[in-house]
């Protein structure tokens, strides 16, 4: 998976992972949770918005690495998910752009959405030491969805295939990372889902 140079050690990740489906509020709680100064010290990473970051200075000629774009671009237009070979590295590279300056923690959020991510993320990066889970009412998270619509073919179709698609995946890594997550219902007021993602974040660092 590339030179020596190309991410951080695996030693000195650490990491918290934000799943949920489409419309749950995973970067939304992870931008609030951090706007006030904490004991930890984060780095939030949201895996959509870093891949679409990606394309956007690729397309102005500003990102040069091993990635396909073609296949990133393609991935991204048709909703598919990404293999582990490609976005396990680019991931590595992104952390070790800031894992090597400070101590930090990282929360990426949408990640991992495949078992078969989660055991290459834990074998080349680190495993996490917690993974948060946010539970959200399927009309709850569709309203948002919609309403949000970060792109323009976010519609009722789409909505569905992710939210499908997202539950069949959980099975499997509800299982394989069962001993370590903990779940955040987010469909009540903001500020109930939003105290206890946050003592969730921190008994991620007790519990260590």
């Amino acid at each position: 998976m590339g030179g020596t140079n190309t991410g951080p050690e695996v030693a000195k990740v650490k990491s918290i992972c934000i799943l949920g489906p489409p419309g749950s509020g995973k970067s939304t709680l992870c931008r609030l949770a951090l706007a006030s100064p904490r004991d930890t010290d984060y780095t939030h990473l949201s895996v959509g918005d870093y891949l679409r970051e990606i394309c956007s200075e690729w397309k102005r000629g500003e990102m040069k690495t091993d990635v396909d774009y073609d296949v990133l671009a393609e991935h991204l237009r048709e909703n598919k998910l990404l293999p582990a070979d490609v976005l396990i590295p680019l991931l590595k590279k992104r952390m070790g752009e800031h894992g090597q300056r400070f101590e930090t923690c990282w929360l990426i959020d949408g990640f991992p959405r495949t078992p078969q991510t989660a055991r290459a993320f834990d074998a080349i990066i680190g495993r996490p030491v917690k993974v948060i889970i946010l539970e959200c009412a399927r009309s709850v998270a569709e309203t948002r969805f919609l309403s949000r619509r970060r792109e323009a073919s976010d519609d009722k179709k789409r909505f569905d295939k992710r939210y499908d698609e997202y539950m069949e995946n959980m099975k499997a890594i509800r299982v394989y990372y069962e001993d370590i997550i903990e779940t955040t219902y987010t469909d009540r007021p903001q500020g109930e889902y939003l105290a206890d993602f946050v003592r969730a974040l921190d008994s991620a660092h007790e519990d260590r």
